[in-house]
């Protein structure tokens, strides 16, 4: 059985005719975990998934998995899965004869995983793959990345027409997986908070940059969001560091980085100001990378720089 070493990236760029679209990327993924690989549209994720997979070549740099370059190397290659969103199947291919297939290509598919997946997500069986919905070819790459129990497993915007029913299916099939046959996962997303009971660690990226790699418990450790009038809030925060900050009217939102004490909750309960702990893409949003859409917006929203100072690794 081959040691699970993990994915080494060293230096990794990559070009598009005169665009850089990757650049001077370096990383250490130990094996065995779930990453979250985030960031707005256009921040480099899949392409970052597609060198990894040897899918293209890079411009510069390297990618080694678990030890080996995945370079016209067919004993790594196959301890990887990676189902792109617009992935072209065979004009004929239906899902009876793409699970007929598949154990070819991953040496640990798992039949009785695919059969229940297709199922529940009531995927048909004889239609020819082509004529799938958006949110049916999303059910495919799941029930096909989840069966390969292959132990590199990349998931890109999985989710991409799913209905919230199937989601939950997806991440709850995503978990009991990885319990019965561990693997390493990357999953780019948008739905951070959905997503983030899975999580790991968390690689943010900006620009084609790696903006942050830091394990998910680090980040949310006593960060938490505080609401309440604005000189209440101000004086319960007193001390902590400010990552972001929402307004409305006289009603203020912080979100805060610290410890808060006995007596700041005290204080906080005679203000009737509220604390929460802050959720993992309210935290991300903080750093200003994500999309309008997919960051936690409010009227009169403003950050505080430099948001989540520390946590790089």
């Amino acid at each position: 059985m081959t040691t699970q070493d993990g994915i080494s990236i060293v230096g990794l760029s990559k070009s598009f005719g005169r665009n850089e679209v990757l650049h001077d990327i370096d990383l250490e993924l130990p094996a065995g975990r779930v990453y979250g690989l985030l960031g707005a549209n256009g921040a480099g994720k899949t392409t970052l998934m597609s060198l990894i997979c040897n899918h293209i070549f890079p411009t510069s740099g390297k990618v080694l998995i678990d030890g080996e370059s995945p370079v016209e190397n067919a004993a790594v290659l196959e301890r990887i899965c990676f189902i792109h969103e617009d992935q072209r199947w065979h004009d004929e291919f239906t899902l009876d004869v793409l699970m007929r297939v598949a154990p070819r290509f991953f040496p640990q598919w798992s039949s009785v995983t695919a059969e229940r997946l297709a199922g529940m997500f009531r995927l048909p069986r004889r239609t020819r793959l082509k004529k799938l919905s958006r949110g049916q070819r999303s059910a495919l790459a799941i029930t096909i990345s989840l069966a390969s129990r292959a132990p590199y497993t990349f998931l890109d915007e999985p989710y991409l027409g799913l209905d919230p029913s199937a989601r939950a299916i997806f991440y709850k099939e995503l978990m009991n997986d990885i319990a019965e046959a561990p693997r390493t996962v990357i999953m780019s997303t948008h739905l951070i908070d959905e997503a983030a009971s899975l999580m790991e660690d968390v690689i943010l990226m900006r620009d084609g940059r790696i903006e942050m790699h830091a394990d998910v418990d680090s980040i949310t450790t006593d960060a938490h969001t505080v609401r309440g009038l604005t000189d209440d809030v101000k004086q319960v925060i007193a001390g902590l560091e400010r990552l972001s900050t929402q307004s409305m009217g006289r009603i203020e939102s912080a979100l805060v980085r610290g410890h808060l004490n006995g007596d700041a909750h005290a204080l906080a309960d005679e203000l009737h100001v509220s604390i929460e702990p802050a959720g993992l893409q309210e935290l991300v949003a903080a750093l200003g990378v994500l999309d309008a859409a997919d960051a936690t917006s409010g009227s009169g929203a403003r950050a505080a720089e430099p948001a989540l100072k520390g946590v790089q690794s």
